[in-house]
Order: C-alpha cells, then structure tokens, then sequence
C-alpha cells in the first residue's frame, strides 16, 4: 500500500500552505480536494467571459517574510491596490472602515450629538470601568459606547450572523479587529468634527472612497494564487487530487480511502492534516463517541449564497467593494471584480457579487435561485446601485461551511472536540477545519506554522493556540 509521510485533507490555501512547506523540505505530501479545483474557498469560477471570486478575496498581510514569500511565488502576479470600500448608511454611502466624525456628519443632527457625547464620556470613564467583556456587545460598548453600538455594531453584526452580538463571543471582535488607538481617534474627531456636513453622498463621490489600505490581487482572480501554492508543492513530488470524494479514515491502520473516477484507493500515512470541516472530518472517522457527537453539534458554520449580476455597463462606481447593513436589504456585501481587475470582464460590461449569509435551515437558504436573485436585484435597485435594464443575467452560487460562527460557549467546546480529533498522527488546520475565523494571510501562516514544527521536531505541533503574529486590516 502506498504511504505518504502526510495526507491532507482538502487543498484550500491552509492545505496546500502546508504542503509547499513540507515538500520544499523533501517530505511526500498527497492532497484530497473534493472540488474540481483547489482553492477552497479562495477559487475563482468562469461564466461566459467573466472571472467571479466567491464575494471580495484580496491578500494583504503584516508579516513581511510571508508576504514576500507569498507574492515570490512563481508563476504568481500579484498587482498592489488601495483598498476603497463604503457602507450604505442613512441613505448614504460613506467612507468604510469610517473614521467616527464621518459617520456622525452622516447621522440625523440629533442622533450624532447624542452618540459623539456617548463616545467621548465612555473615552473617559472606562479607564476607571472594570473589564468584563464576555460578548461581541459587551466588546463593542467597552471601546466606543452605547449608542454607537446601536447604531454600528447591532444592525450590521445580528443581518450577518442572524443572531444578537450580545450572543457572539468577544474573541470574534479579538480576532476580526485589534481596537483603535483612541488617543489618535479622539484628536481626529476633536479636529474635524467642527466641519459638520450633512449633505447626501452619492455613488459617484470618489472623495470619500479610498481609505489607504493595500492589497495585493492578480489579474484573473484569486484562483491564481492557491494554483501557484499548488504547482509550487507538485513540481516538489506533492500529489493533488481534486474530485476526491473521502470514504473512511481509519485512526488505527492510518490510512484514508477515496473515490476518484470511479475507483477506491487506499493509502496509508504518516501524519493526517484536516483541514475540512469538523462534522464531516468526525463522520468519516472509525472512532465513534456520542458524548462527543452532543459536543460537535453545538459547534456551527455560517453558509453563504452569493449572487452575481451581469451587466452590460463599463462599471458601477470605483469601490472594490460596499457594506449593507440594513435589514431590510437582503445581502451583506457588493464587490464588482472590474475593480479589481479589468481582465475579470469582457470590454464594456462589468460584474457584481451580492453575498447572503444564511443556514440551511433558514429561510432564505430555502428559496430558489430565481426567488434570491429576483430580491437581491430589487434591493440593488432601490439603494440606486443597479439601475433596471442593465443587468442581462444572473447566476446564484451557494458555498456551505463559509465562516465558523462563534456562540458564547464554542471555546470550551472547541477545546473538547479539538482534544478528541488531534493525537500525535492527526492535527486541524485552517478556518474550516480548525473553526478559526481566520484571513487568507492567517491561514497561510498558520499552516507555515504547522509546518514548521514538524520540521523543528517539537513535541507540541498542534496549532490551535495560533496567535496572529501581525495582524492586517
């Protein structure tokens, strides 16, 4: 029987990270990918001439060595960009991230002054607050206040995650942002605030758009870079098999059996790396508990519908993408992809993604293709995004297992499962499978690391107490 010193399971950019680590060190490495291409989430589909990522995929990161390593890759193009994002609010697209004096200038006169003095007396009075931060919430008032909260966190955080930000833990906040410097913020608010101004900002309205962060993207969308990942790993002997369909793992004779083309195949290992999501990597396990299967339930993924439009237009506006926080929109999120590269579109027509979240016993998991892309389109056109007649056609994607979702309790319960799935010949790695909401670059390092301590010969390899070493916006 054939035997691999490590298998991995799934070769998104977790999975095929780590093989480029370990087979650029003379190490045998076989990929199992279930899709027809690698990538995982970061893939790129083709439609009639367009290039379309799953929602907006670009790749920055604070950690130089990684980032010099990434963009060396051969084969790999990346073009840097100035990120330009906005948020819909108020019936006004604003400047995203915003800085907090732009966002008061955009609110109604009485609800800007009453959440500038909220922010300014809560700058003040928690230097003397004791720190109890369990919840999103809890987080969230702690840094910038009440009625901040309402207005910022609450309405855009519970359409996402369909749930109250006082349920979601505060890791979630630890892991997605590094909180403001508020002596910096304080001076930008006190300095600029005097030039309060409330007029309607438009699509159109380039001045507010860039906000000076960079990213790096390539031409043909993001599938370019877990194809370089991949090339890199097979020209080093890795053997990456997509269509690959796993049908038992067995912990015992460490061996994974698979179906490619119609046949089975067994192969033996010598280490195991999942990075697939924990319910399916526990379901083909010949080791079975049912007080651990009551652990793993409480664990859950947030799943995605997403939604593009093609339209016969050169572009939208200039930003590489937009937030929705209404609920009474239907989607999260708008990315045209001619932004971030013209080669995505055939000449004078452009594309748009509209992300959904949802889970599969909802209902907008529920409706049918028409049914989403028909209110998507009406939402679009009633903010003046899309106007009517433009878009030709659409197509509806649905991604399952997109984002680990963090409940008040998933710590104590992810070390329990975590405990049972890892010994010393089977390790988790990545967002999916080790239900760490984490960026491309994260999940990057964080295979490197993994990989890492194999080759340093560590006694301890698991990564699941992984700290971001530089943390990116």
């Amino acid at each position: 029987m054939e035997k691999y010193d490590f298998i991995v399971l799934g070769a998104g950019l977790a999975g095929l990270s780590f093989a480029k680590r370990m087979t650029e060190n003379g190490y045998s490495v076989l990929l199992l990918e279930k899709e027809g291409q690698v990538g995982g989430i970061s893939r790129t589909i083709r439609k009639n001439g367009f290039y379309l990522d799953f929602c907006a995929h670009r790749f920055h990161s604070n950690n130089k060595d990684l980032l010099n390593e990434v963009l060396s890759l051969p084969g790999l193009k990346m073009y840097k960009h100035i990120k330009k994002s906005r948020i819909y609010m108020f019936n006004k697209y604003l400047k995203y991230p915003f800085e907090i004096q732009n966002l008061l200038r955009a609110m109604p006169v009485t609800k800007s002054f009453l959440s500038g003095i909220s922010f300014g007396l809560n700058l003040v009075t928690k230097v003397f607050r004791k720190k109890r931060i369990r919840s999103y919430k809890d987080w969230f008032i702690h840094f910038y206040g009440k009625r901040l909260y309402d207005v910022m966190c609450y309405p855009y955080t519970s359409k996402i995650w369909r749930t109250d930000p006082a349920d979601i833990a505060a890791d979630w906040a630890d892991q997605r942002f590094q909180g403001e410097n508020m002596a910096k913020l304080l001076k930008r608010i006190i300095k600029k605030i005097v030039t309060l101004d409330f007029s309607k900002y438009s699509i159109e309205d380039d001045s507010l758009a860039p906000d000076g962060g960079i990213f790096y993207y390539p031409l043909k969308g993001i599938q370019e870079l877990p194809d370089a990942l991949n090339s890199f790993s097979i020209k080093n002997g890795a053997k990456t098999i997509c269509s690959a369909v796993v049908k038992k793992i067995s912990r015992k004779s460490r061996t994974v059996s698979y179906s490619h083309n119609g046949r089975t195949f067994t192969k033996k290992y010598g280490t195991l790396i999942s990075t697939i999501p924990l319910h399916a990597y526990y379901s083909l396990q010949d080791r079975k508990d049912r007080k651990f299967e009551e652990t793993l339930s409480s664990l859950k993924y947030m799943d995605i519908i997403f939604v593009y439009a093609f339209l016969n237009r050169k572009n939208i506006s200039n930003d590489h993408w937009l937030y929705f926080p209404d609920k009474e929109i239907i989607f999260n999120r708008a990315v045209e992809f001619r932004n971030w590269s013209p080669k995505m579109c055939p000449e004078g027509k452009t594309s748009v993604c509209f992300d959904v979240t949802a889970y599969e016993d909802d209902e907008i998991w529920s409706m049918s293709d028409k049914e989403i892309s028909d209110r998507v389109l009406e939402d679009a056109y009633g903010v003046d995004y899309l106007k009517r007649g433009e878009v030709y056609s659409t197509l509806v994607y649905r991604l399952k297992y997109a984002y680990p979702f963090y409940d008040l309790d998933y710590q104590e319960n992810l070390d329990k499962v975590v405990h049972f799935l890892e010994d010393e010949h089977s390790y988790l790695l990545g967002r999916t499978g080790i239900f760490r909401y984490n960026n491309a670059d994260n999940s990057i390092e964080m295979a490197f690391e993994l990989a890492d301590n194999f080759l340093k010969k560590k006694d301890k390899k698991s990564i699941y107490k992984y700290e971001i070493r530089n943390f990116s916006y």
